[in-house]
């Protein structure tokens, strides 16, 4: 294999690192958050630890140069997010009255999309609240803020707690491309760079007023993100988390993957001057080795395109929802493939009017999208 270039590992690894702050139950969340800070401030940042009955002390991180308290919540939910507000203030005075030489107080956690305007103005009340105190209540931390600490540490310390993908090479039959379609002979490296750069951006785009679940989205666009590096284990692992995500929004799943594969359609058709049924019933028709579960993912795509469709929910079925998800998120990559191929319009270039295209729907659009 050759050596991998270094923006495509940077890549890799924020892909990487989102993923597990998204994945992790509280306890983990807090472990990897002091493994960034432990790289990033060495010896003055000490991690803390629940004692007995003592608890954690209102502490999930100290950092002696500074007197920062850090503050860890995880992991992210929707529904919680007025229990956060709890939080916040119970753990600022907690931690004022156990740590009276505390200077400096930060409240870390994994929403990717920022937290809520009802938290951000709870944050502003206890400024306000507490300004006779001599403590200095920072600006939150999520998942970005977090990426750009740990993306200064070393690249030693990121192999250390995060690896380095395992691009599969052209010949391997483990890649999901059927064609290799992380370079493109045609677009100079300083391009796909910026694609790139850009399109990590967009995934942490979605908005809450958005017609698609943001966190569904974001994972989705993840997973996609992955398979155009040709990393098969990171793009799974997106796919888990959806998987994982779709158990409590079943609805919401469903609507997510087959709302973003008939914006894919839409988006090769044009690039392929071709309209978007026929390059529907061509991979119907036509396919190669399709499964029949696969033709039905496409029949539905075609029904919705068509104006045809009655709306759709699959069966209460954990089996039948992960076959959906993954069948459209495998279809995607397809046509994705079929239209470079095809076009020679790049993946890269793709994958990004996809996401933004995704992220101009709005709620009450008619059946028409822009297609970017």
């Amino acid at each position: 294999m050759t050596s991998i270039p270094k923006w495509v590992s940077l890549l890799w690894q924020e892909h990487k690192f989102k993923l597990l702050l998204l994945q992790s139950p509280s306890e983990r969340f807090e472990e990897l958050f002091a493994q960034v800070m432990r790289c990033a401030n060495g010896n003055s940042f000490h991690v803390a630890r629940t004692v007995g009955s003592l608890g954690d002390l209102k502490c999930d991180g100290w950092d002696a140069d500074s007197k920062t308290l850090y503050a860890a919540y995880a992991p992210f939910s929707a529904k919680g997010r007025s229990d956060v507000r709890g939080k916040i203030r119970a753990d600022f005075y907690g931690a004022v009255k156990k740590w009276p030489e505390m200077r400096k107080w930060r409240f870390v956690h994994n929403d990717l999309f920022g937290m809520s305007a009802a938290v951000t103005r709870e944050l502003e009340d206890l400024r306000t609240e507490s300004s006779h105190l001599d403590v200095e209540i920072l600006s939150d931390w999520g998942p970005q803020e977090l990426w750009q600490v740990f993306r200064g540490v070393s690249e030693e310390d990121r192999l250390d707690i995060l690896g380095s993908p395992a691009l599969a090479s052209d010949g391997d039959v483990r890649i999901w491309a059927r064609e290799t379609i992380r370079e493109h002979q045609d677009v100079h490296p300083s391009v796909i760079r910026a694609s790139t750069s850009a399109l990590s951006f967009l995934c942490d785009n979605f908005q809450h007023d958005s017609i698609f679940d943001p966190l569904l989205s974001s994972v989705l666009s993840r997973a996609l993100t992955s398979w155009w590096l040709g990393d098969e284990t990171l793009f799974a692992e997106c796919l888990d988390l959806l998987l994982e995500c779709s158990n409590s929004s079943p609805f919401e799943a469903q609507i997510t993957c087959m709302g973003f594969l008939m914006r894919c359609v839409e988006i090769c058709a044009h690039r392929l001057k071709i309209p978007p049924d026929i390059l529907i019933r061509s991979q119907i028709e036509g396919g190669l080795d399709t499964q029949e579960g696969m033709k039905v993912i496409l029949q539905i795509a075609l029904e919705e395109i068509s104006g045809e469709g009655e709306g759709f929910f699959l069966p209460d079925s954990g089996r039948a929802r992960d076959n959906f998800i993954q069948g459209c998120a495998k279809w995607i990559t397809d046509f994705i493939g079929i239209t470079w191929v095809g076009s020679g319009y790049p993946a890269i270039f793709l994958l990004q009017d996809l996401v933004t295209s995704i992220q101009r729907v709005e709620i009450g659009e008619g059946d028409s999208w822009p297609v970017a």
